[in-house]
C-alpha cells in the first residue's frame, strides 16, 4: 500500500534519467528542423540549450490588468542552477502574459481543483508551498531510499531532520514543478504559481514499473488534472504500452486533464514514435514543447511536432527548489517544466467551468486551453497552431465562450 506522507524519494535509477535529460545532455550547436507537421516525443526533464525561431509578441490584455510588482519588471535572466538565495520574480510568468489577467483568475481562487503531480520526490516544507499539498503518496521501488515522515515505504531510510545530499536533484524536480504550478509565495519575495489556489497530490515514483501503478492511484483518486514530467522509463520509449495508454484514457474518461511534458532530445514526434508524448492523440491528453521564458522562440532542445506536440510554454523557470535551506530557488530548464505551466492553466479553467456550472469533458478543457492560447505563425513548424500558452488571451477566450 502507498504511504501517506511528507515525501522525499530517491532512486539511483531515476538520477540517471534527471541527468540524462539535463539541459546539458543537448549540444548547443544542434538546432532542431522546422519541419513539416510531424511530431515529438518523450516526457523528460531538466535540459540547458539555445532559442531559436522568433514569435509575436503576446496579444495587450483586455481583463483589468494586475501590474506586476516593480521587483519583477526588472527580473534578471539567471543562469540555470541550485540555490539561489533570493529571488526577484519567476519570469516565467512573464513568458505567459500572466500578470494581465491575474486578478480576473484570482476570483476564482475559491473554486477547489486538485493537481496530482505524478515525479520523483517533494520538499512539502518549502516556505512557498505551504499549505498547497494535498496528500503525498510514494510508490518508488524497494531499493530506493526515501525520507519520509511516515512509515518507511523504502529498505533504506534517510533520518531526520534532512535527506543526504545525493537525493537534491530529485526533490528539485518535483518540488520545483510543484512551485510552477501552485507556489504562494510573494512577488518580487517569492514563487508564485501559475495557480496558488490549486491543491498539489504529489505522487512519488521513479523511471520504472512504479509509473502504472502511481497514475493507477492517481486517476483513482480523481484529481482534476494529472501533470507528468518524465519517460515511461529510463530512456525515451519508441514502443507503445497498452496499461499505459489504457490509464490515460481511464482518466479522461473521468473528466481528468492529463498534460505531459513532450521531451527533450529534440526529436520530430509526427516522423519519430515517442512515448508516451504520442498518447496526445487522445482527447483531453496534452502534450507541451518549450519555448524560451519570454514566450517568444522555440527552444532548441525541445521535442516538437504540430501533430502530437500541442501546445509550447516557457522551458526555463525559477521555482521553489535550490537546496534544503527554507527559502532558496532553483533556475531550471526542459520540457518538465513547460508542462506544469499548461496543467496549472487547465485548473484555472476547471475552475472557471465549476464556477458556472458547465458540465465539461477533459477533452473540452484542453480544447480550450489549446485553442485560447496564442497562436504564432513562426511555430507552426513545431506546436499545433503554432499556440503558445497565454494566460490572457486564455481568460478572454474561456469567457467568451462561457
Amino acid at each position: 500500500m502507498p504511504n501517506r506522507t511528507s515525501l522525499i524519494v530517491r532512486s539511483p535509477l531515476f538520477a540517471l534519467v534527471l541527468a540524462a535529460c539535463s539541459v546539458d545532455a543537448a549540444p548547443a550547436d544542434t538546432i532542431a528542423p522546422a519541419g513539416e507537421p510531424t511530431r515529438p516525443a518523450t516526457n523528460d526533464d531538466t535540459t540547458t540549450g539555445e532559442e531559436t525561431a522568433p514569435g509575436t509578441p503576446a496579444a495587450p490584455a483586455e481583463e483589468a490588468a494586475a501590474v506586476a510588482p516593480a521587483a519583477c519588471a526588472t527580473a534578471p535572466k539567471l543562469a540555470t542552477g541550485h540555490a539561489y538565495e533570493t529571488v526577484e520574480c519567476p519570469t516565467q510568468l512573464g513568458g505567459i502574459n500572466h500578470w494581465a489577467s491575474a486578478n480576473a483568475w484570482k476570483k476564482l481562487d475559491a473554486v477547489p481543483v486538485t493537481v496530482a503531480v505524478l515525479d520523483g520526490a517533494f520538499n512539502t516544507e518549502h516556505p512557498d508551498l505551504s499549505g498547497a499539498f494535498a496528500l503525498t503518496y510514494n510508490f518508488a521501488k524497494p531499493q530506493c531510499a526515501t525520507y519520509d515522515a511516515g512509515d518507511a515505504a523504502c529498505t533504506n531510510v534517510s533520518p531526520p531532520p534532512s535527506p543526504p545530499a545525493a537525493q537534491l536533484g530529485a526533490i528539485n524536480h518535483g518540488t520545483i514543478i510543484s512551485g510552477v504550478i501552485a507556489g504562494r509565495g510573494e512577488p518580487g519575495r517569492g514563487i508564485v504559481g501559475v495557480n496558488p489556489s490549486a491543491k498539489i497530490l504529489g505522487v512519488g515514483r521513479d523511471a520504472s514499473n512504479d509509473n502504472l501503478k502511481a497514475l493507477a492511484w492517481a486517476v483513482g483518486q480523481k484529481p482534476d488534472v494529472i501533470s507528468m514530467s518524465w519517460p515511461l522509463g529510463p530512456a525515451p520509449g519508441e514502443r507503445e504500452v497498452p496499461a499505459f495508454e489504457a490509464l490515460l484514457e481511464e482518466a479522461t474518461a473521468k473528466g481528468i486533464v492529463v498534460v505531459m511534458a513532450a521531451g527533450n532530445t529534440k526529436t520530430n514526434v509526427d516522423d519519430k514514435a515517442l512515448y508516451p508524448t504520442r498518447y496526445s492523440a487522445i482527447p483531453g491528453v496534452i502534450a507541451v514543447g518549450a519555448v524560451d521564458d519570454d514566450g517568444a522562440f522555440f527552444a532548441q532542445f525541445s521535442n516538437y511536432g504540430p501533430r502530437y506536440v500541442d501546445i509550447g510554454a516557457p522551458g526555463k523557470v525559477i521555482s521553489s527548489g535550490g537546496d534544503y535551506a527554507t527559502g532558496r530557488y532553483s533556475v531550471q530548464a526542459g520540457t518538465s517544466f513547460s508542462g506544469p505551466l499548461v496543467a496549472a492553466a487547465a485548473s484555472r479553467v476547471i475552475q472557471y467551468l465549476k464556477d458556472k456550472d458547465v458540465t465539461y469533458t477533459a477533452a473540452d478543457v484542453e480544447r480550450l486551453v489549446v485553442e485560447g492560447s496564442k497562436a504564432d505563425p513562426k511555430l507552426e513548424p513545431y506546436f499545433r497552431e503554432g499556440r503558445v500558452l497565454d494566460m490572457t488571451t486564455l481568460h478572454a477566450h474561456v469567457t467568451a465562450k462561457h
